[in-house]
């Protein structure tokens, strides 16, 4: 599947699953379950024992709440970056987080998540 021959409304029904389950796994501690569809050099960036001192240091991390709502896209040559307004069970206010998909020769992968 290329993201590129999709409309934005498809592409959002195929990536909100996909930040779903990363927002489970994220609340989880489950890096395993966080890490499904990383990109080789996110997976160098983003280890396990980085992963779990994230959910250590940054609360964010383990509240973000399912009632998360997507804000717009950006794409760029064969990226697309989803944004999405998030909150949290224990920190007030709202929160961006960051989803950005890569079309690589062997399908689509996660080349980036962020919230902050």
């Amino acid at each position: 599947m290329q993201l590129s021959s999709l409309d934005k409304e498809e592409m959002v029904s195929i990536i909100t699953p996909i930040w779903s389950n990363i927002i489970a796994a994220s609340r989880a501690g489950d890096y395993q379950k966080f890490s499904r569809g990383f990109t080789e050099q996110l997976k160098q960036q983003i280890t396990e024992e980085n992963f779990q001192q994230s959910l250590s240091d940054f609360p964010l991390l383990s509240s973000i709440k399912d009632d998360f709502e997507y804000i717009d896209m950006i794409s760029r040559d064969n990226a697309y970056s989803m944004l999405w307004r998030i909150t949290s069970s224990k920190l007030k206010g709202e929160f961006l987080g960051v989803l950005t998909l890569l079309n690589t020769e062997s399908g689509v992968k996660i080349a980036g998540v962020s919230a902050s």
